[in-house]
C-alpha cells in the first residue's frame, strides 16, 4: 500500500507498547493531524513536527475519547507559543470542542473551531459513525463519532474513528474507488466498540483488501494474520 498518512501512534486505548492511534499529512506549510490522544503531543515534540516550516495546523478529531483527544489542549497551547499563524480544530460539533478545551484551560481566542465543510484547501467530509463504549453493566453507551473522507492532490482516503461497522455508503464508495484507501480501526477479539477482524474479512473481498489499512491495534494484534488475509496495517 502506498504511504499516504504517516502514523505517529498505532495503539488502541489501553495499549502499553504503542502510542495512541494518530496520523498526519503534510501540505506545504500546513500539518494536518488526525486525532490527538494522551500520548501524541509528547511524540509530536520528539519528532519536531511543529518546526520552522509549519505555519498552520489542522487537527481533525474523530471523537472525544481521551485516546483521541487527550493531549489536544497541550498541542494548541504549544502551537500558540510557537506563534503558528493558524490553529484549527475540526469537528462537526463545535460546542463539544469548546467545552473540552475550556476544561483544559485553553482560551477560545488562540484557536479556531471549524466543521469539515468550512475547509477550503482540501476536501473533507464527515460521516457519523456507529460507535459504542461498553459500560460496567454490559450496556453500550454511544457518543458522537465521525469518520472523514479526505481528498488532497492525488490522495483519496477515508479515516475511520472507532466504529463497530463500515457503513454501506462508505463500503460502496470504497468498492467504486470513490474512496481509494480505507483506514479502518479493528479489534482481533469481539470488542463491541470496534470492528472485529473476522467481520472485516467477511465484508471485504480479497481483491479490495490491499487498499485497507488496519489501525488502532491492540498490543497482541497478530500482524502476520492480518497481512496473510491481504490487509495492510499501520504498524
Amino acid at each position: 500500500m502506498r504511504k499516504v498518512l504517516t502514523f505517529i501512534g498505532t495503539g488502541s486505548a489501553f495499549s502499553k507498547e504503542n502510542l495512541s492511534n494518530s496520523a498526519y499529512y503534510l501540505k506545504e506549510d500546513k500539518l494536518v493531524l488526525f486525532d490527538c490522544g494522551e500520548t501524541i503531543f509528547h511524540e509530536i515534540r520528539r519528532l519536531n513536527l511543529i518546526n520552522e516550516k509549519i505555519k498552520k495546523i489542522d487537527i481533525i478529531i474523530t471523537h472525544l475519547h481521551s485516546d483521541h483527544s487527550g493531549s489536544l489542549g497541550s498541542l494548541i497551547l504549544y502551537c500558540n507559543k510557537m506563534q503558528l499563524q493558524e490553529i484549527n480544530v475540526i469537528f462537526p460539533i463545535k460546542d463539544m470542542i469548546y467545552a473540552l478545551l475550556n476544561l483544559f484551560g485553553v482560551p477560545k481566542n488562540i484557536y479556531n473551531t471549524k466543521t469539515p465543510d468550512e475547509i477550503s484547501d482540501y476536501y473533507l467530509q464527515s460521516f457519523e459513525q456507529v460507535h459504542g463504549c461498553v459500560s460496567k453493566d454490559g450496556l453500550v453507551e454511544r457518543m458522537p463519532s465521525y469518520g472523514y473522507h479526505f481528498i488532497n492532490d492525488n490522495d483519496n482516503l477515508f479515516y475511520s474513528g472507532d466504529t463497530t461497522i463500515i457503513q454501506e455508503n462508505i463500503l460502496q464508495m470504497f468498492k467504486e474507488k470513490k474512496i481509494y484507501y480505507l483506514y479502518q480501526d479493528i479489534t482481533i477479539n469481539n470488542n463491541k466498540s470496534h470492528l472485529p477482524l473476522n467481520e472485516l474479512e467477511k465484508l471485504i473481498d480479497k481483491k479490495y483488501r490491499h487498499r485497507i489499512m488496519c489501525m488502532h491495534l491492540e498490543d497482541d494484534a497478530n500482524i502476520k494474520q492480518i497481512k496473510e488475509l491481504g490487509f495492510n496495517t499501520s504498524r
